[in-house]
């Protein structure tokens, strides 16, 4: 009985010690290494799975993104290919097996093969949403089509065309917060020095960044598709680095209103709206690093919009009363992009109600999209129609003499 004490004790010090050492080791475990860097000067790219070494969840959260299946190697994740190749109207021009990398995975799928040093764009793109295929129409354009000159700048991360490299396929990390060699190894107290975070830039400085792919345009030097050599920075303007398409230089991209007709020009259409004015920025409406919604947005359609416009005060104005059913996006971001492929896959982003009058003015919708029309139950509806009921509407609110008697259900 008298040795229990001193065995009690012992058996106390023993775990006491196992307890200490074990939290030495996890502690020196856990400790980022010794840094050195106190600036983001001459950083390089170490792509995103070194990011994921201190931020595990933002990491895991990125990985449900679309950017991060922006692009994948189809020999890390063979199931990426999502095109069906048993199907009669599968492309005869090219196989499966030809596929280097898959590039989409919501809406539309295409596809590059390895050519050389080089990887060239596969002449035709599965429609995930539709599960069909669609041809292109002239064969003869995507011919030797160069994805280093036309894409690879927004759809990998560290790209360096004339070297014909990247570090990391897909939308990475680094593509938002700029190269993170030096943070990754930064001095203590100096991590915030060592990296770029968007949310503590300027609205403009911001957008920038989402702008950089979300719009279209040339580099400089007139030789790629996307800005060659902007850099994510504190101080970076883009349009030293792109010459971005405009109404003016590109009148084929655009609609009369000046809105975008031409794929991903989101960017475009942002900087002349209201939104851009008052410092709305991509963020406020998207999710950067989950995707809580089908467009990454952080709320659904119309209550996304609620959160600012107040559904009481817009009920009030005449204008609104006609839609207290309908859709904020479907009148104020309408369908308006037409080209190619693409066709009637992306929203304006100048929010900007485009009345039937424009359509009326350029003769027809074809010519210009409104965004009545662009809702199935007035497609039909003759212009001069809409013209009169909308009129009427902005006037008086919503008597059933204004509508066109073909309308009234």
């Amino acid at each position: 009985m008298k040795k229990l004490p001193w065995i009690i004790g012992a058996i106390f010090l023993i775990t006491l010690s196992i307890v200490v050492i074990t939290t030495v080791i996890i502690l020196k475990k856990k400790a980022p290494p010794k840094g050195v860097f106190k600036d983001m000067v001459n950083a390089t790219f170490v792509g995103s799975d070194e990011c994921r070494k201190c931020h595990e969840r933002l990491y895991s959260n990125w990985k449900g993104t679309l950017h991060s299946r922006m692009m994948v190697d189809v020999k890390k994740d063979p199931a990426a290919i999502l095109g069906d190749f048993d199907a009669p109207t599968a492309p005869k021009s090219f196989k499966k097996t030809d596929i280097a990398y898959t590039v989409g995975s919501q809406w539309r799928q295409r596809y590059l093969t390895k050519s050389g040093d080089d990887y060239l764009i596969l002449p035709a793109q599965f429609s995930v949403a539709d599960s069909k295929w669609e041809e292109t129409g002239d064969n003869s354009k995507w011919k030797n089509r160069s994805w280093f000159k036309e894409c690879a700048g927004c759809h990998a991360t560290g790209v360096e065309p004339e070297k014909k490299t990247f570090k990391e396929a897909g939308v990475g990390c680094e593509s938002c917060h700029g190269p993170g060699s030096n943070h990754a190894k930064a001095a203590l107290g100096y991590e915030i020095f060592t990296i770029i975070n968007p949310a503590k830039l300027p609205t403009r400085a911001a957008a920038d960044i989402c702008g950089s792919c979300h719009s279209s345009g040339a580099d400089k030097g007139g030789k790629y598709t996307y800005p060659l050599n902007y850099r994510v920075s504190p101080g970076s303007n883009l349009r030293l680095f792109f010459k971005i398409a405009s109404p003016q230089n590109n009148p084929d991209r655009f609609w009369p209103s000046k809105d975008s007709k031409g794929h991903h020009q989101q960017f475009i259409d942002w900087e002349r709206s209201e939104h851009a004015k008052a410092g709305i920025a991509c963020y406020t409406c998207h999710s950067v690093h989950e995707k809580e919604t089908l467009f990454q947005t952080k709320k659904a359609g119309d209550e996304l919009c609620k959160t600012c416009h107040k559904p009481l005060e817009l009920q009030a104005k005449s204008s609104h009363t006609i839609h207290t059913f309908g859709s904020c996006i479907a009148c104020h971001m309408p369908l308006t992009v037409k080209e190619g492929l693409y066709a009637g896959a992306e929203r304006s982003h100048s929010f900007k109600f485009v009345g039937p009058e424009e359509s009326f003015k350029h003769g027809g919708v074809n010519n210009q999209p409104n965004s009545c029309s662009g809702c199935h139950y007035h497609k039909d509806t003759p212009l001069a129609d809409l013209m009169g009921a909308w009129s009427a509407v902005k006037q008086l609110g919503t008597p059933k003499s204004v509508i066109p008697q073909k309308e009234v259900r």
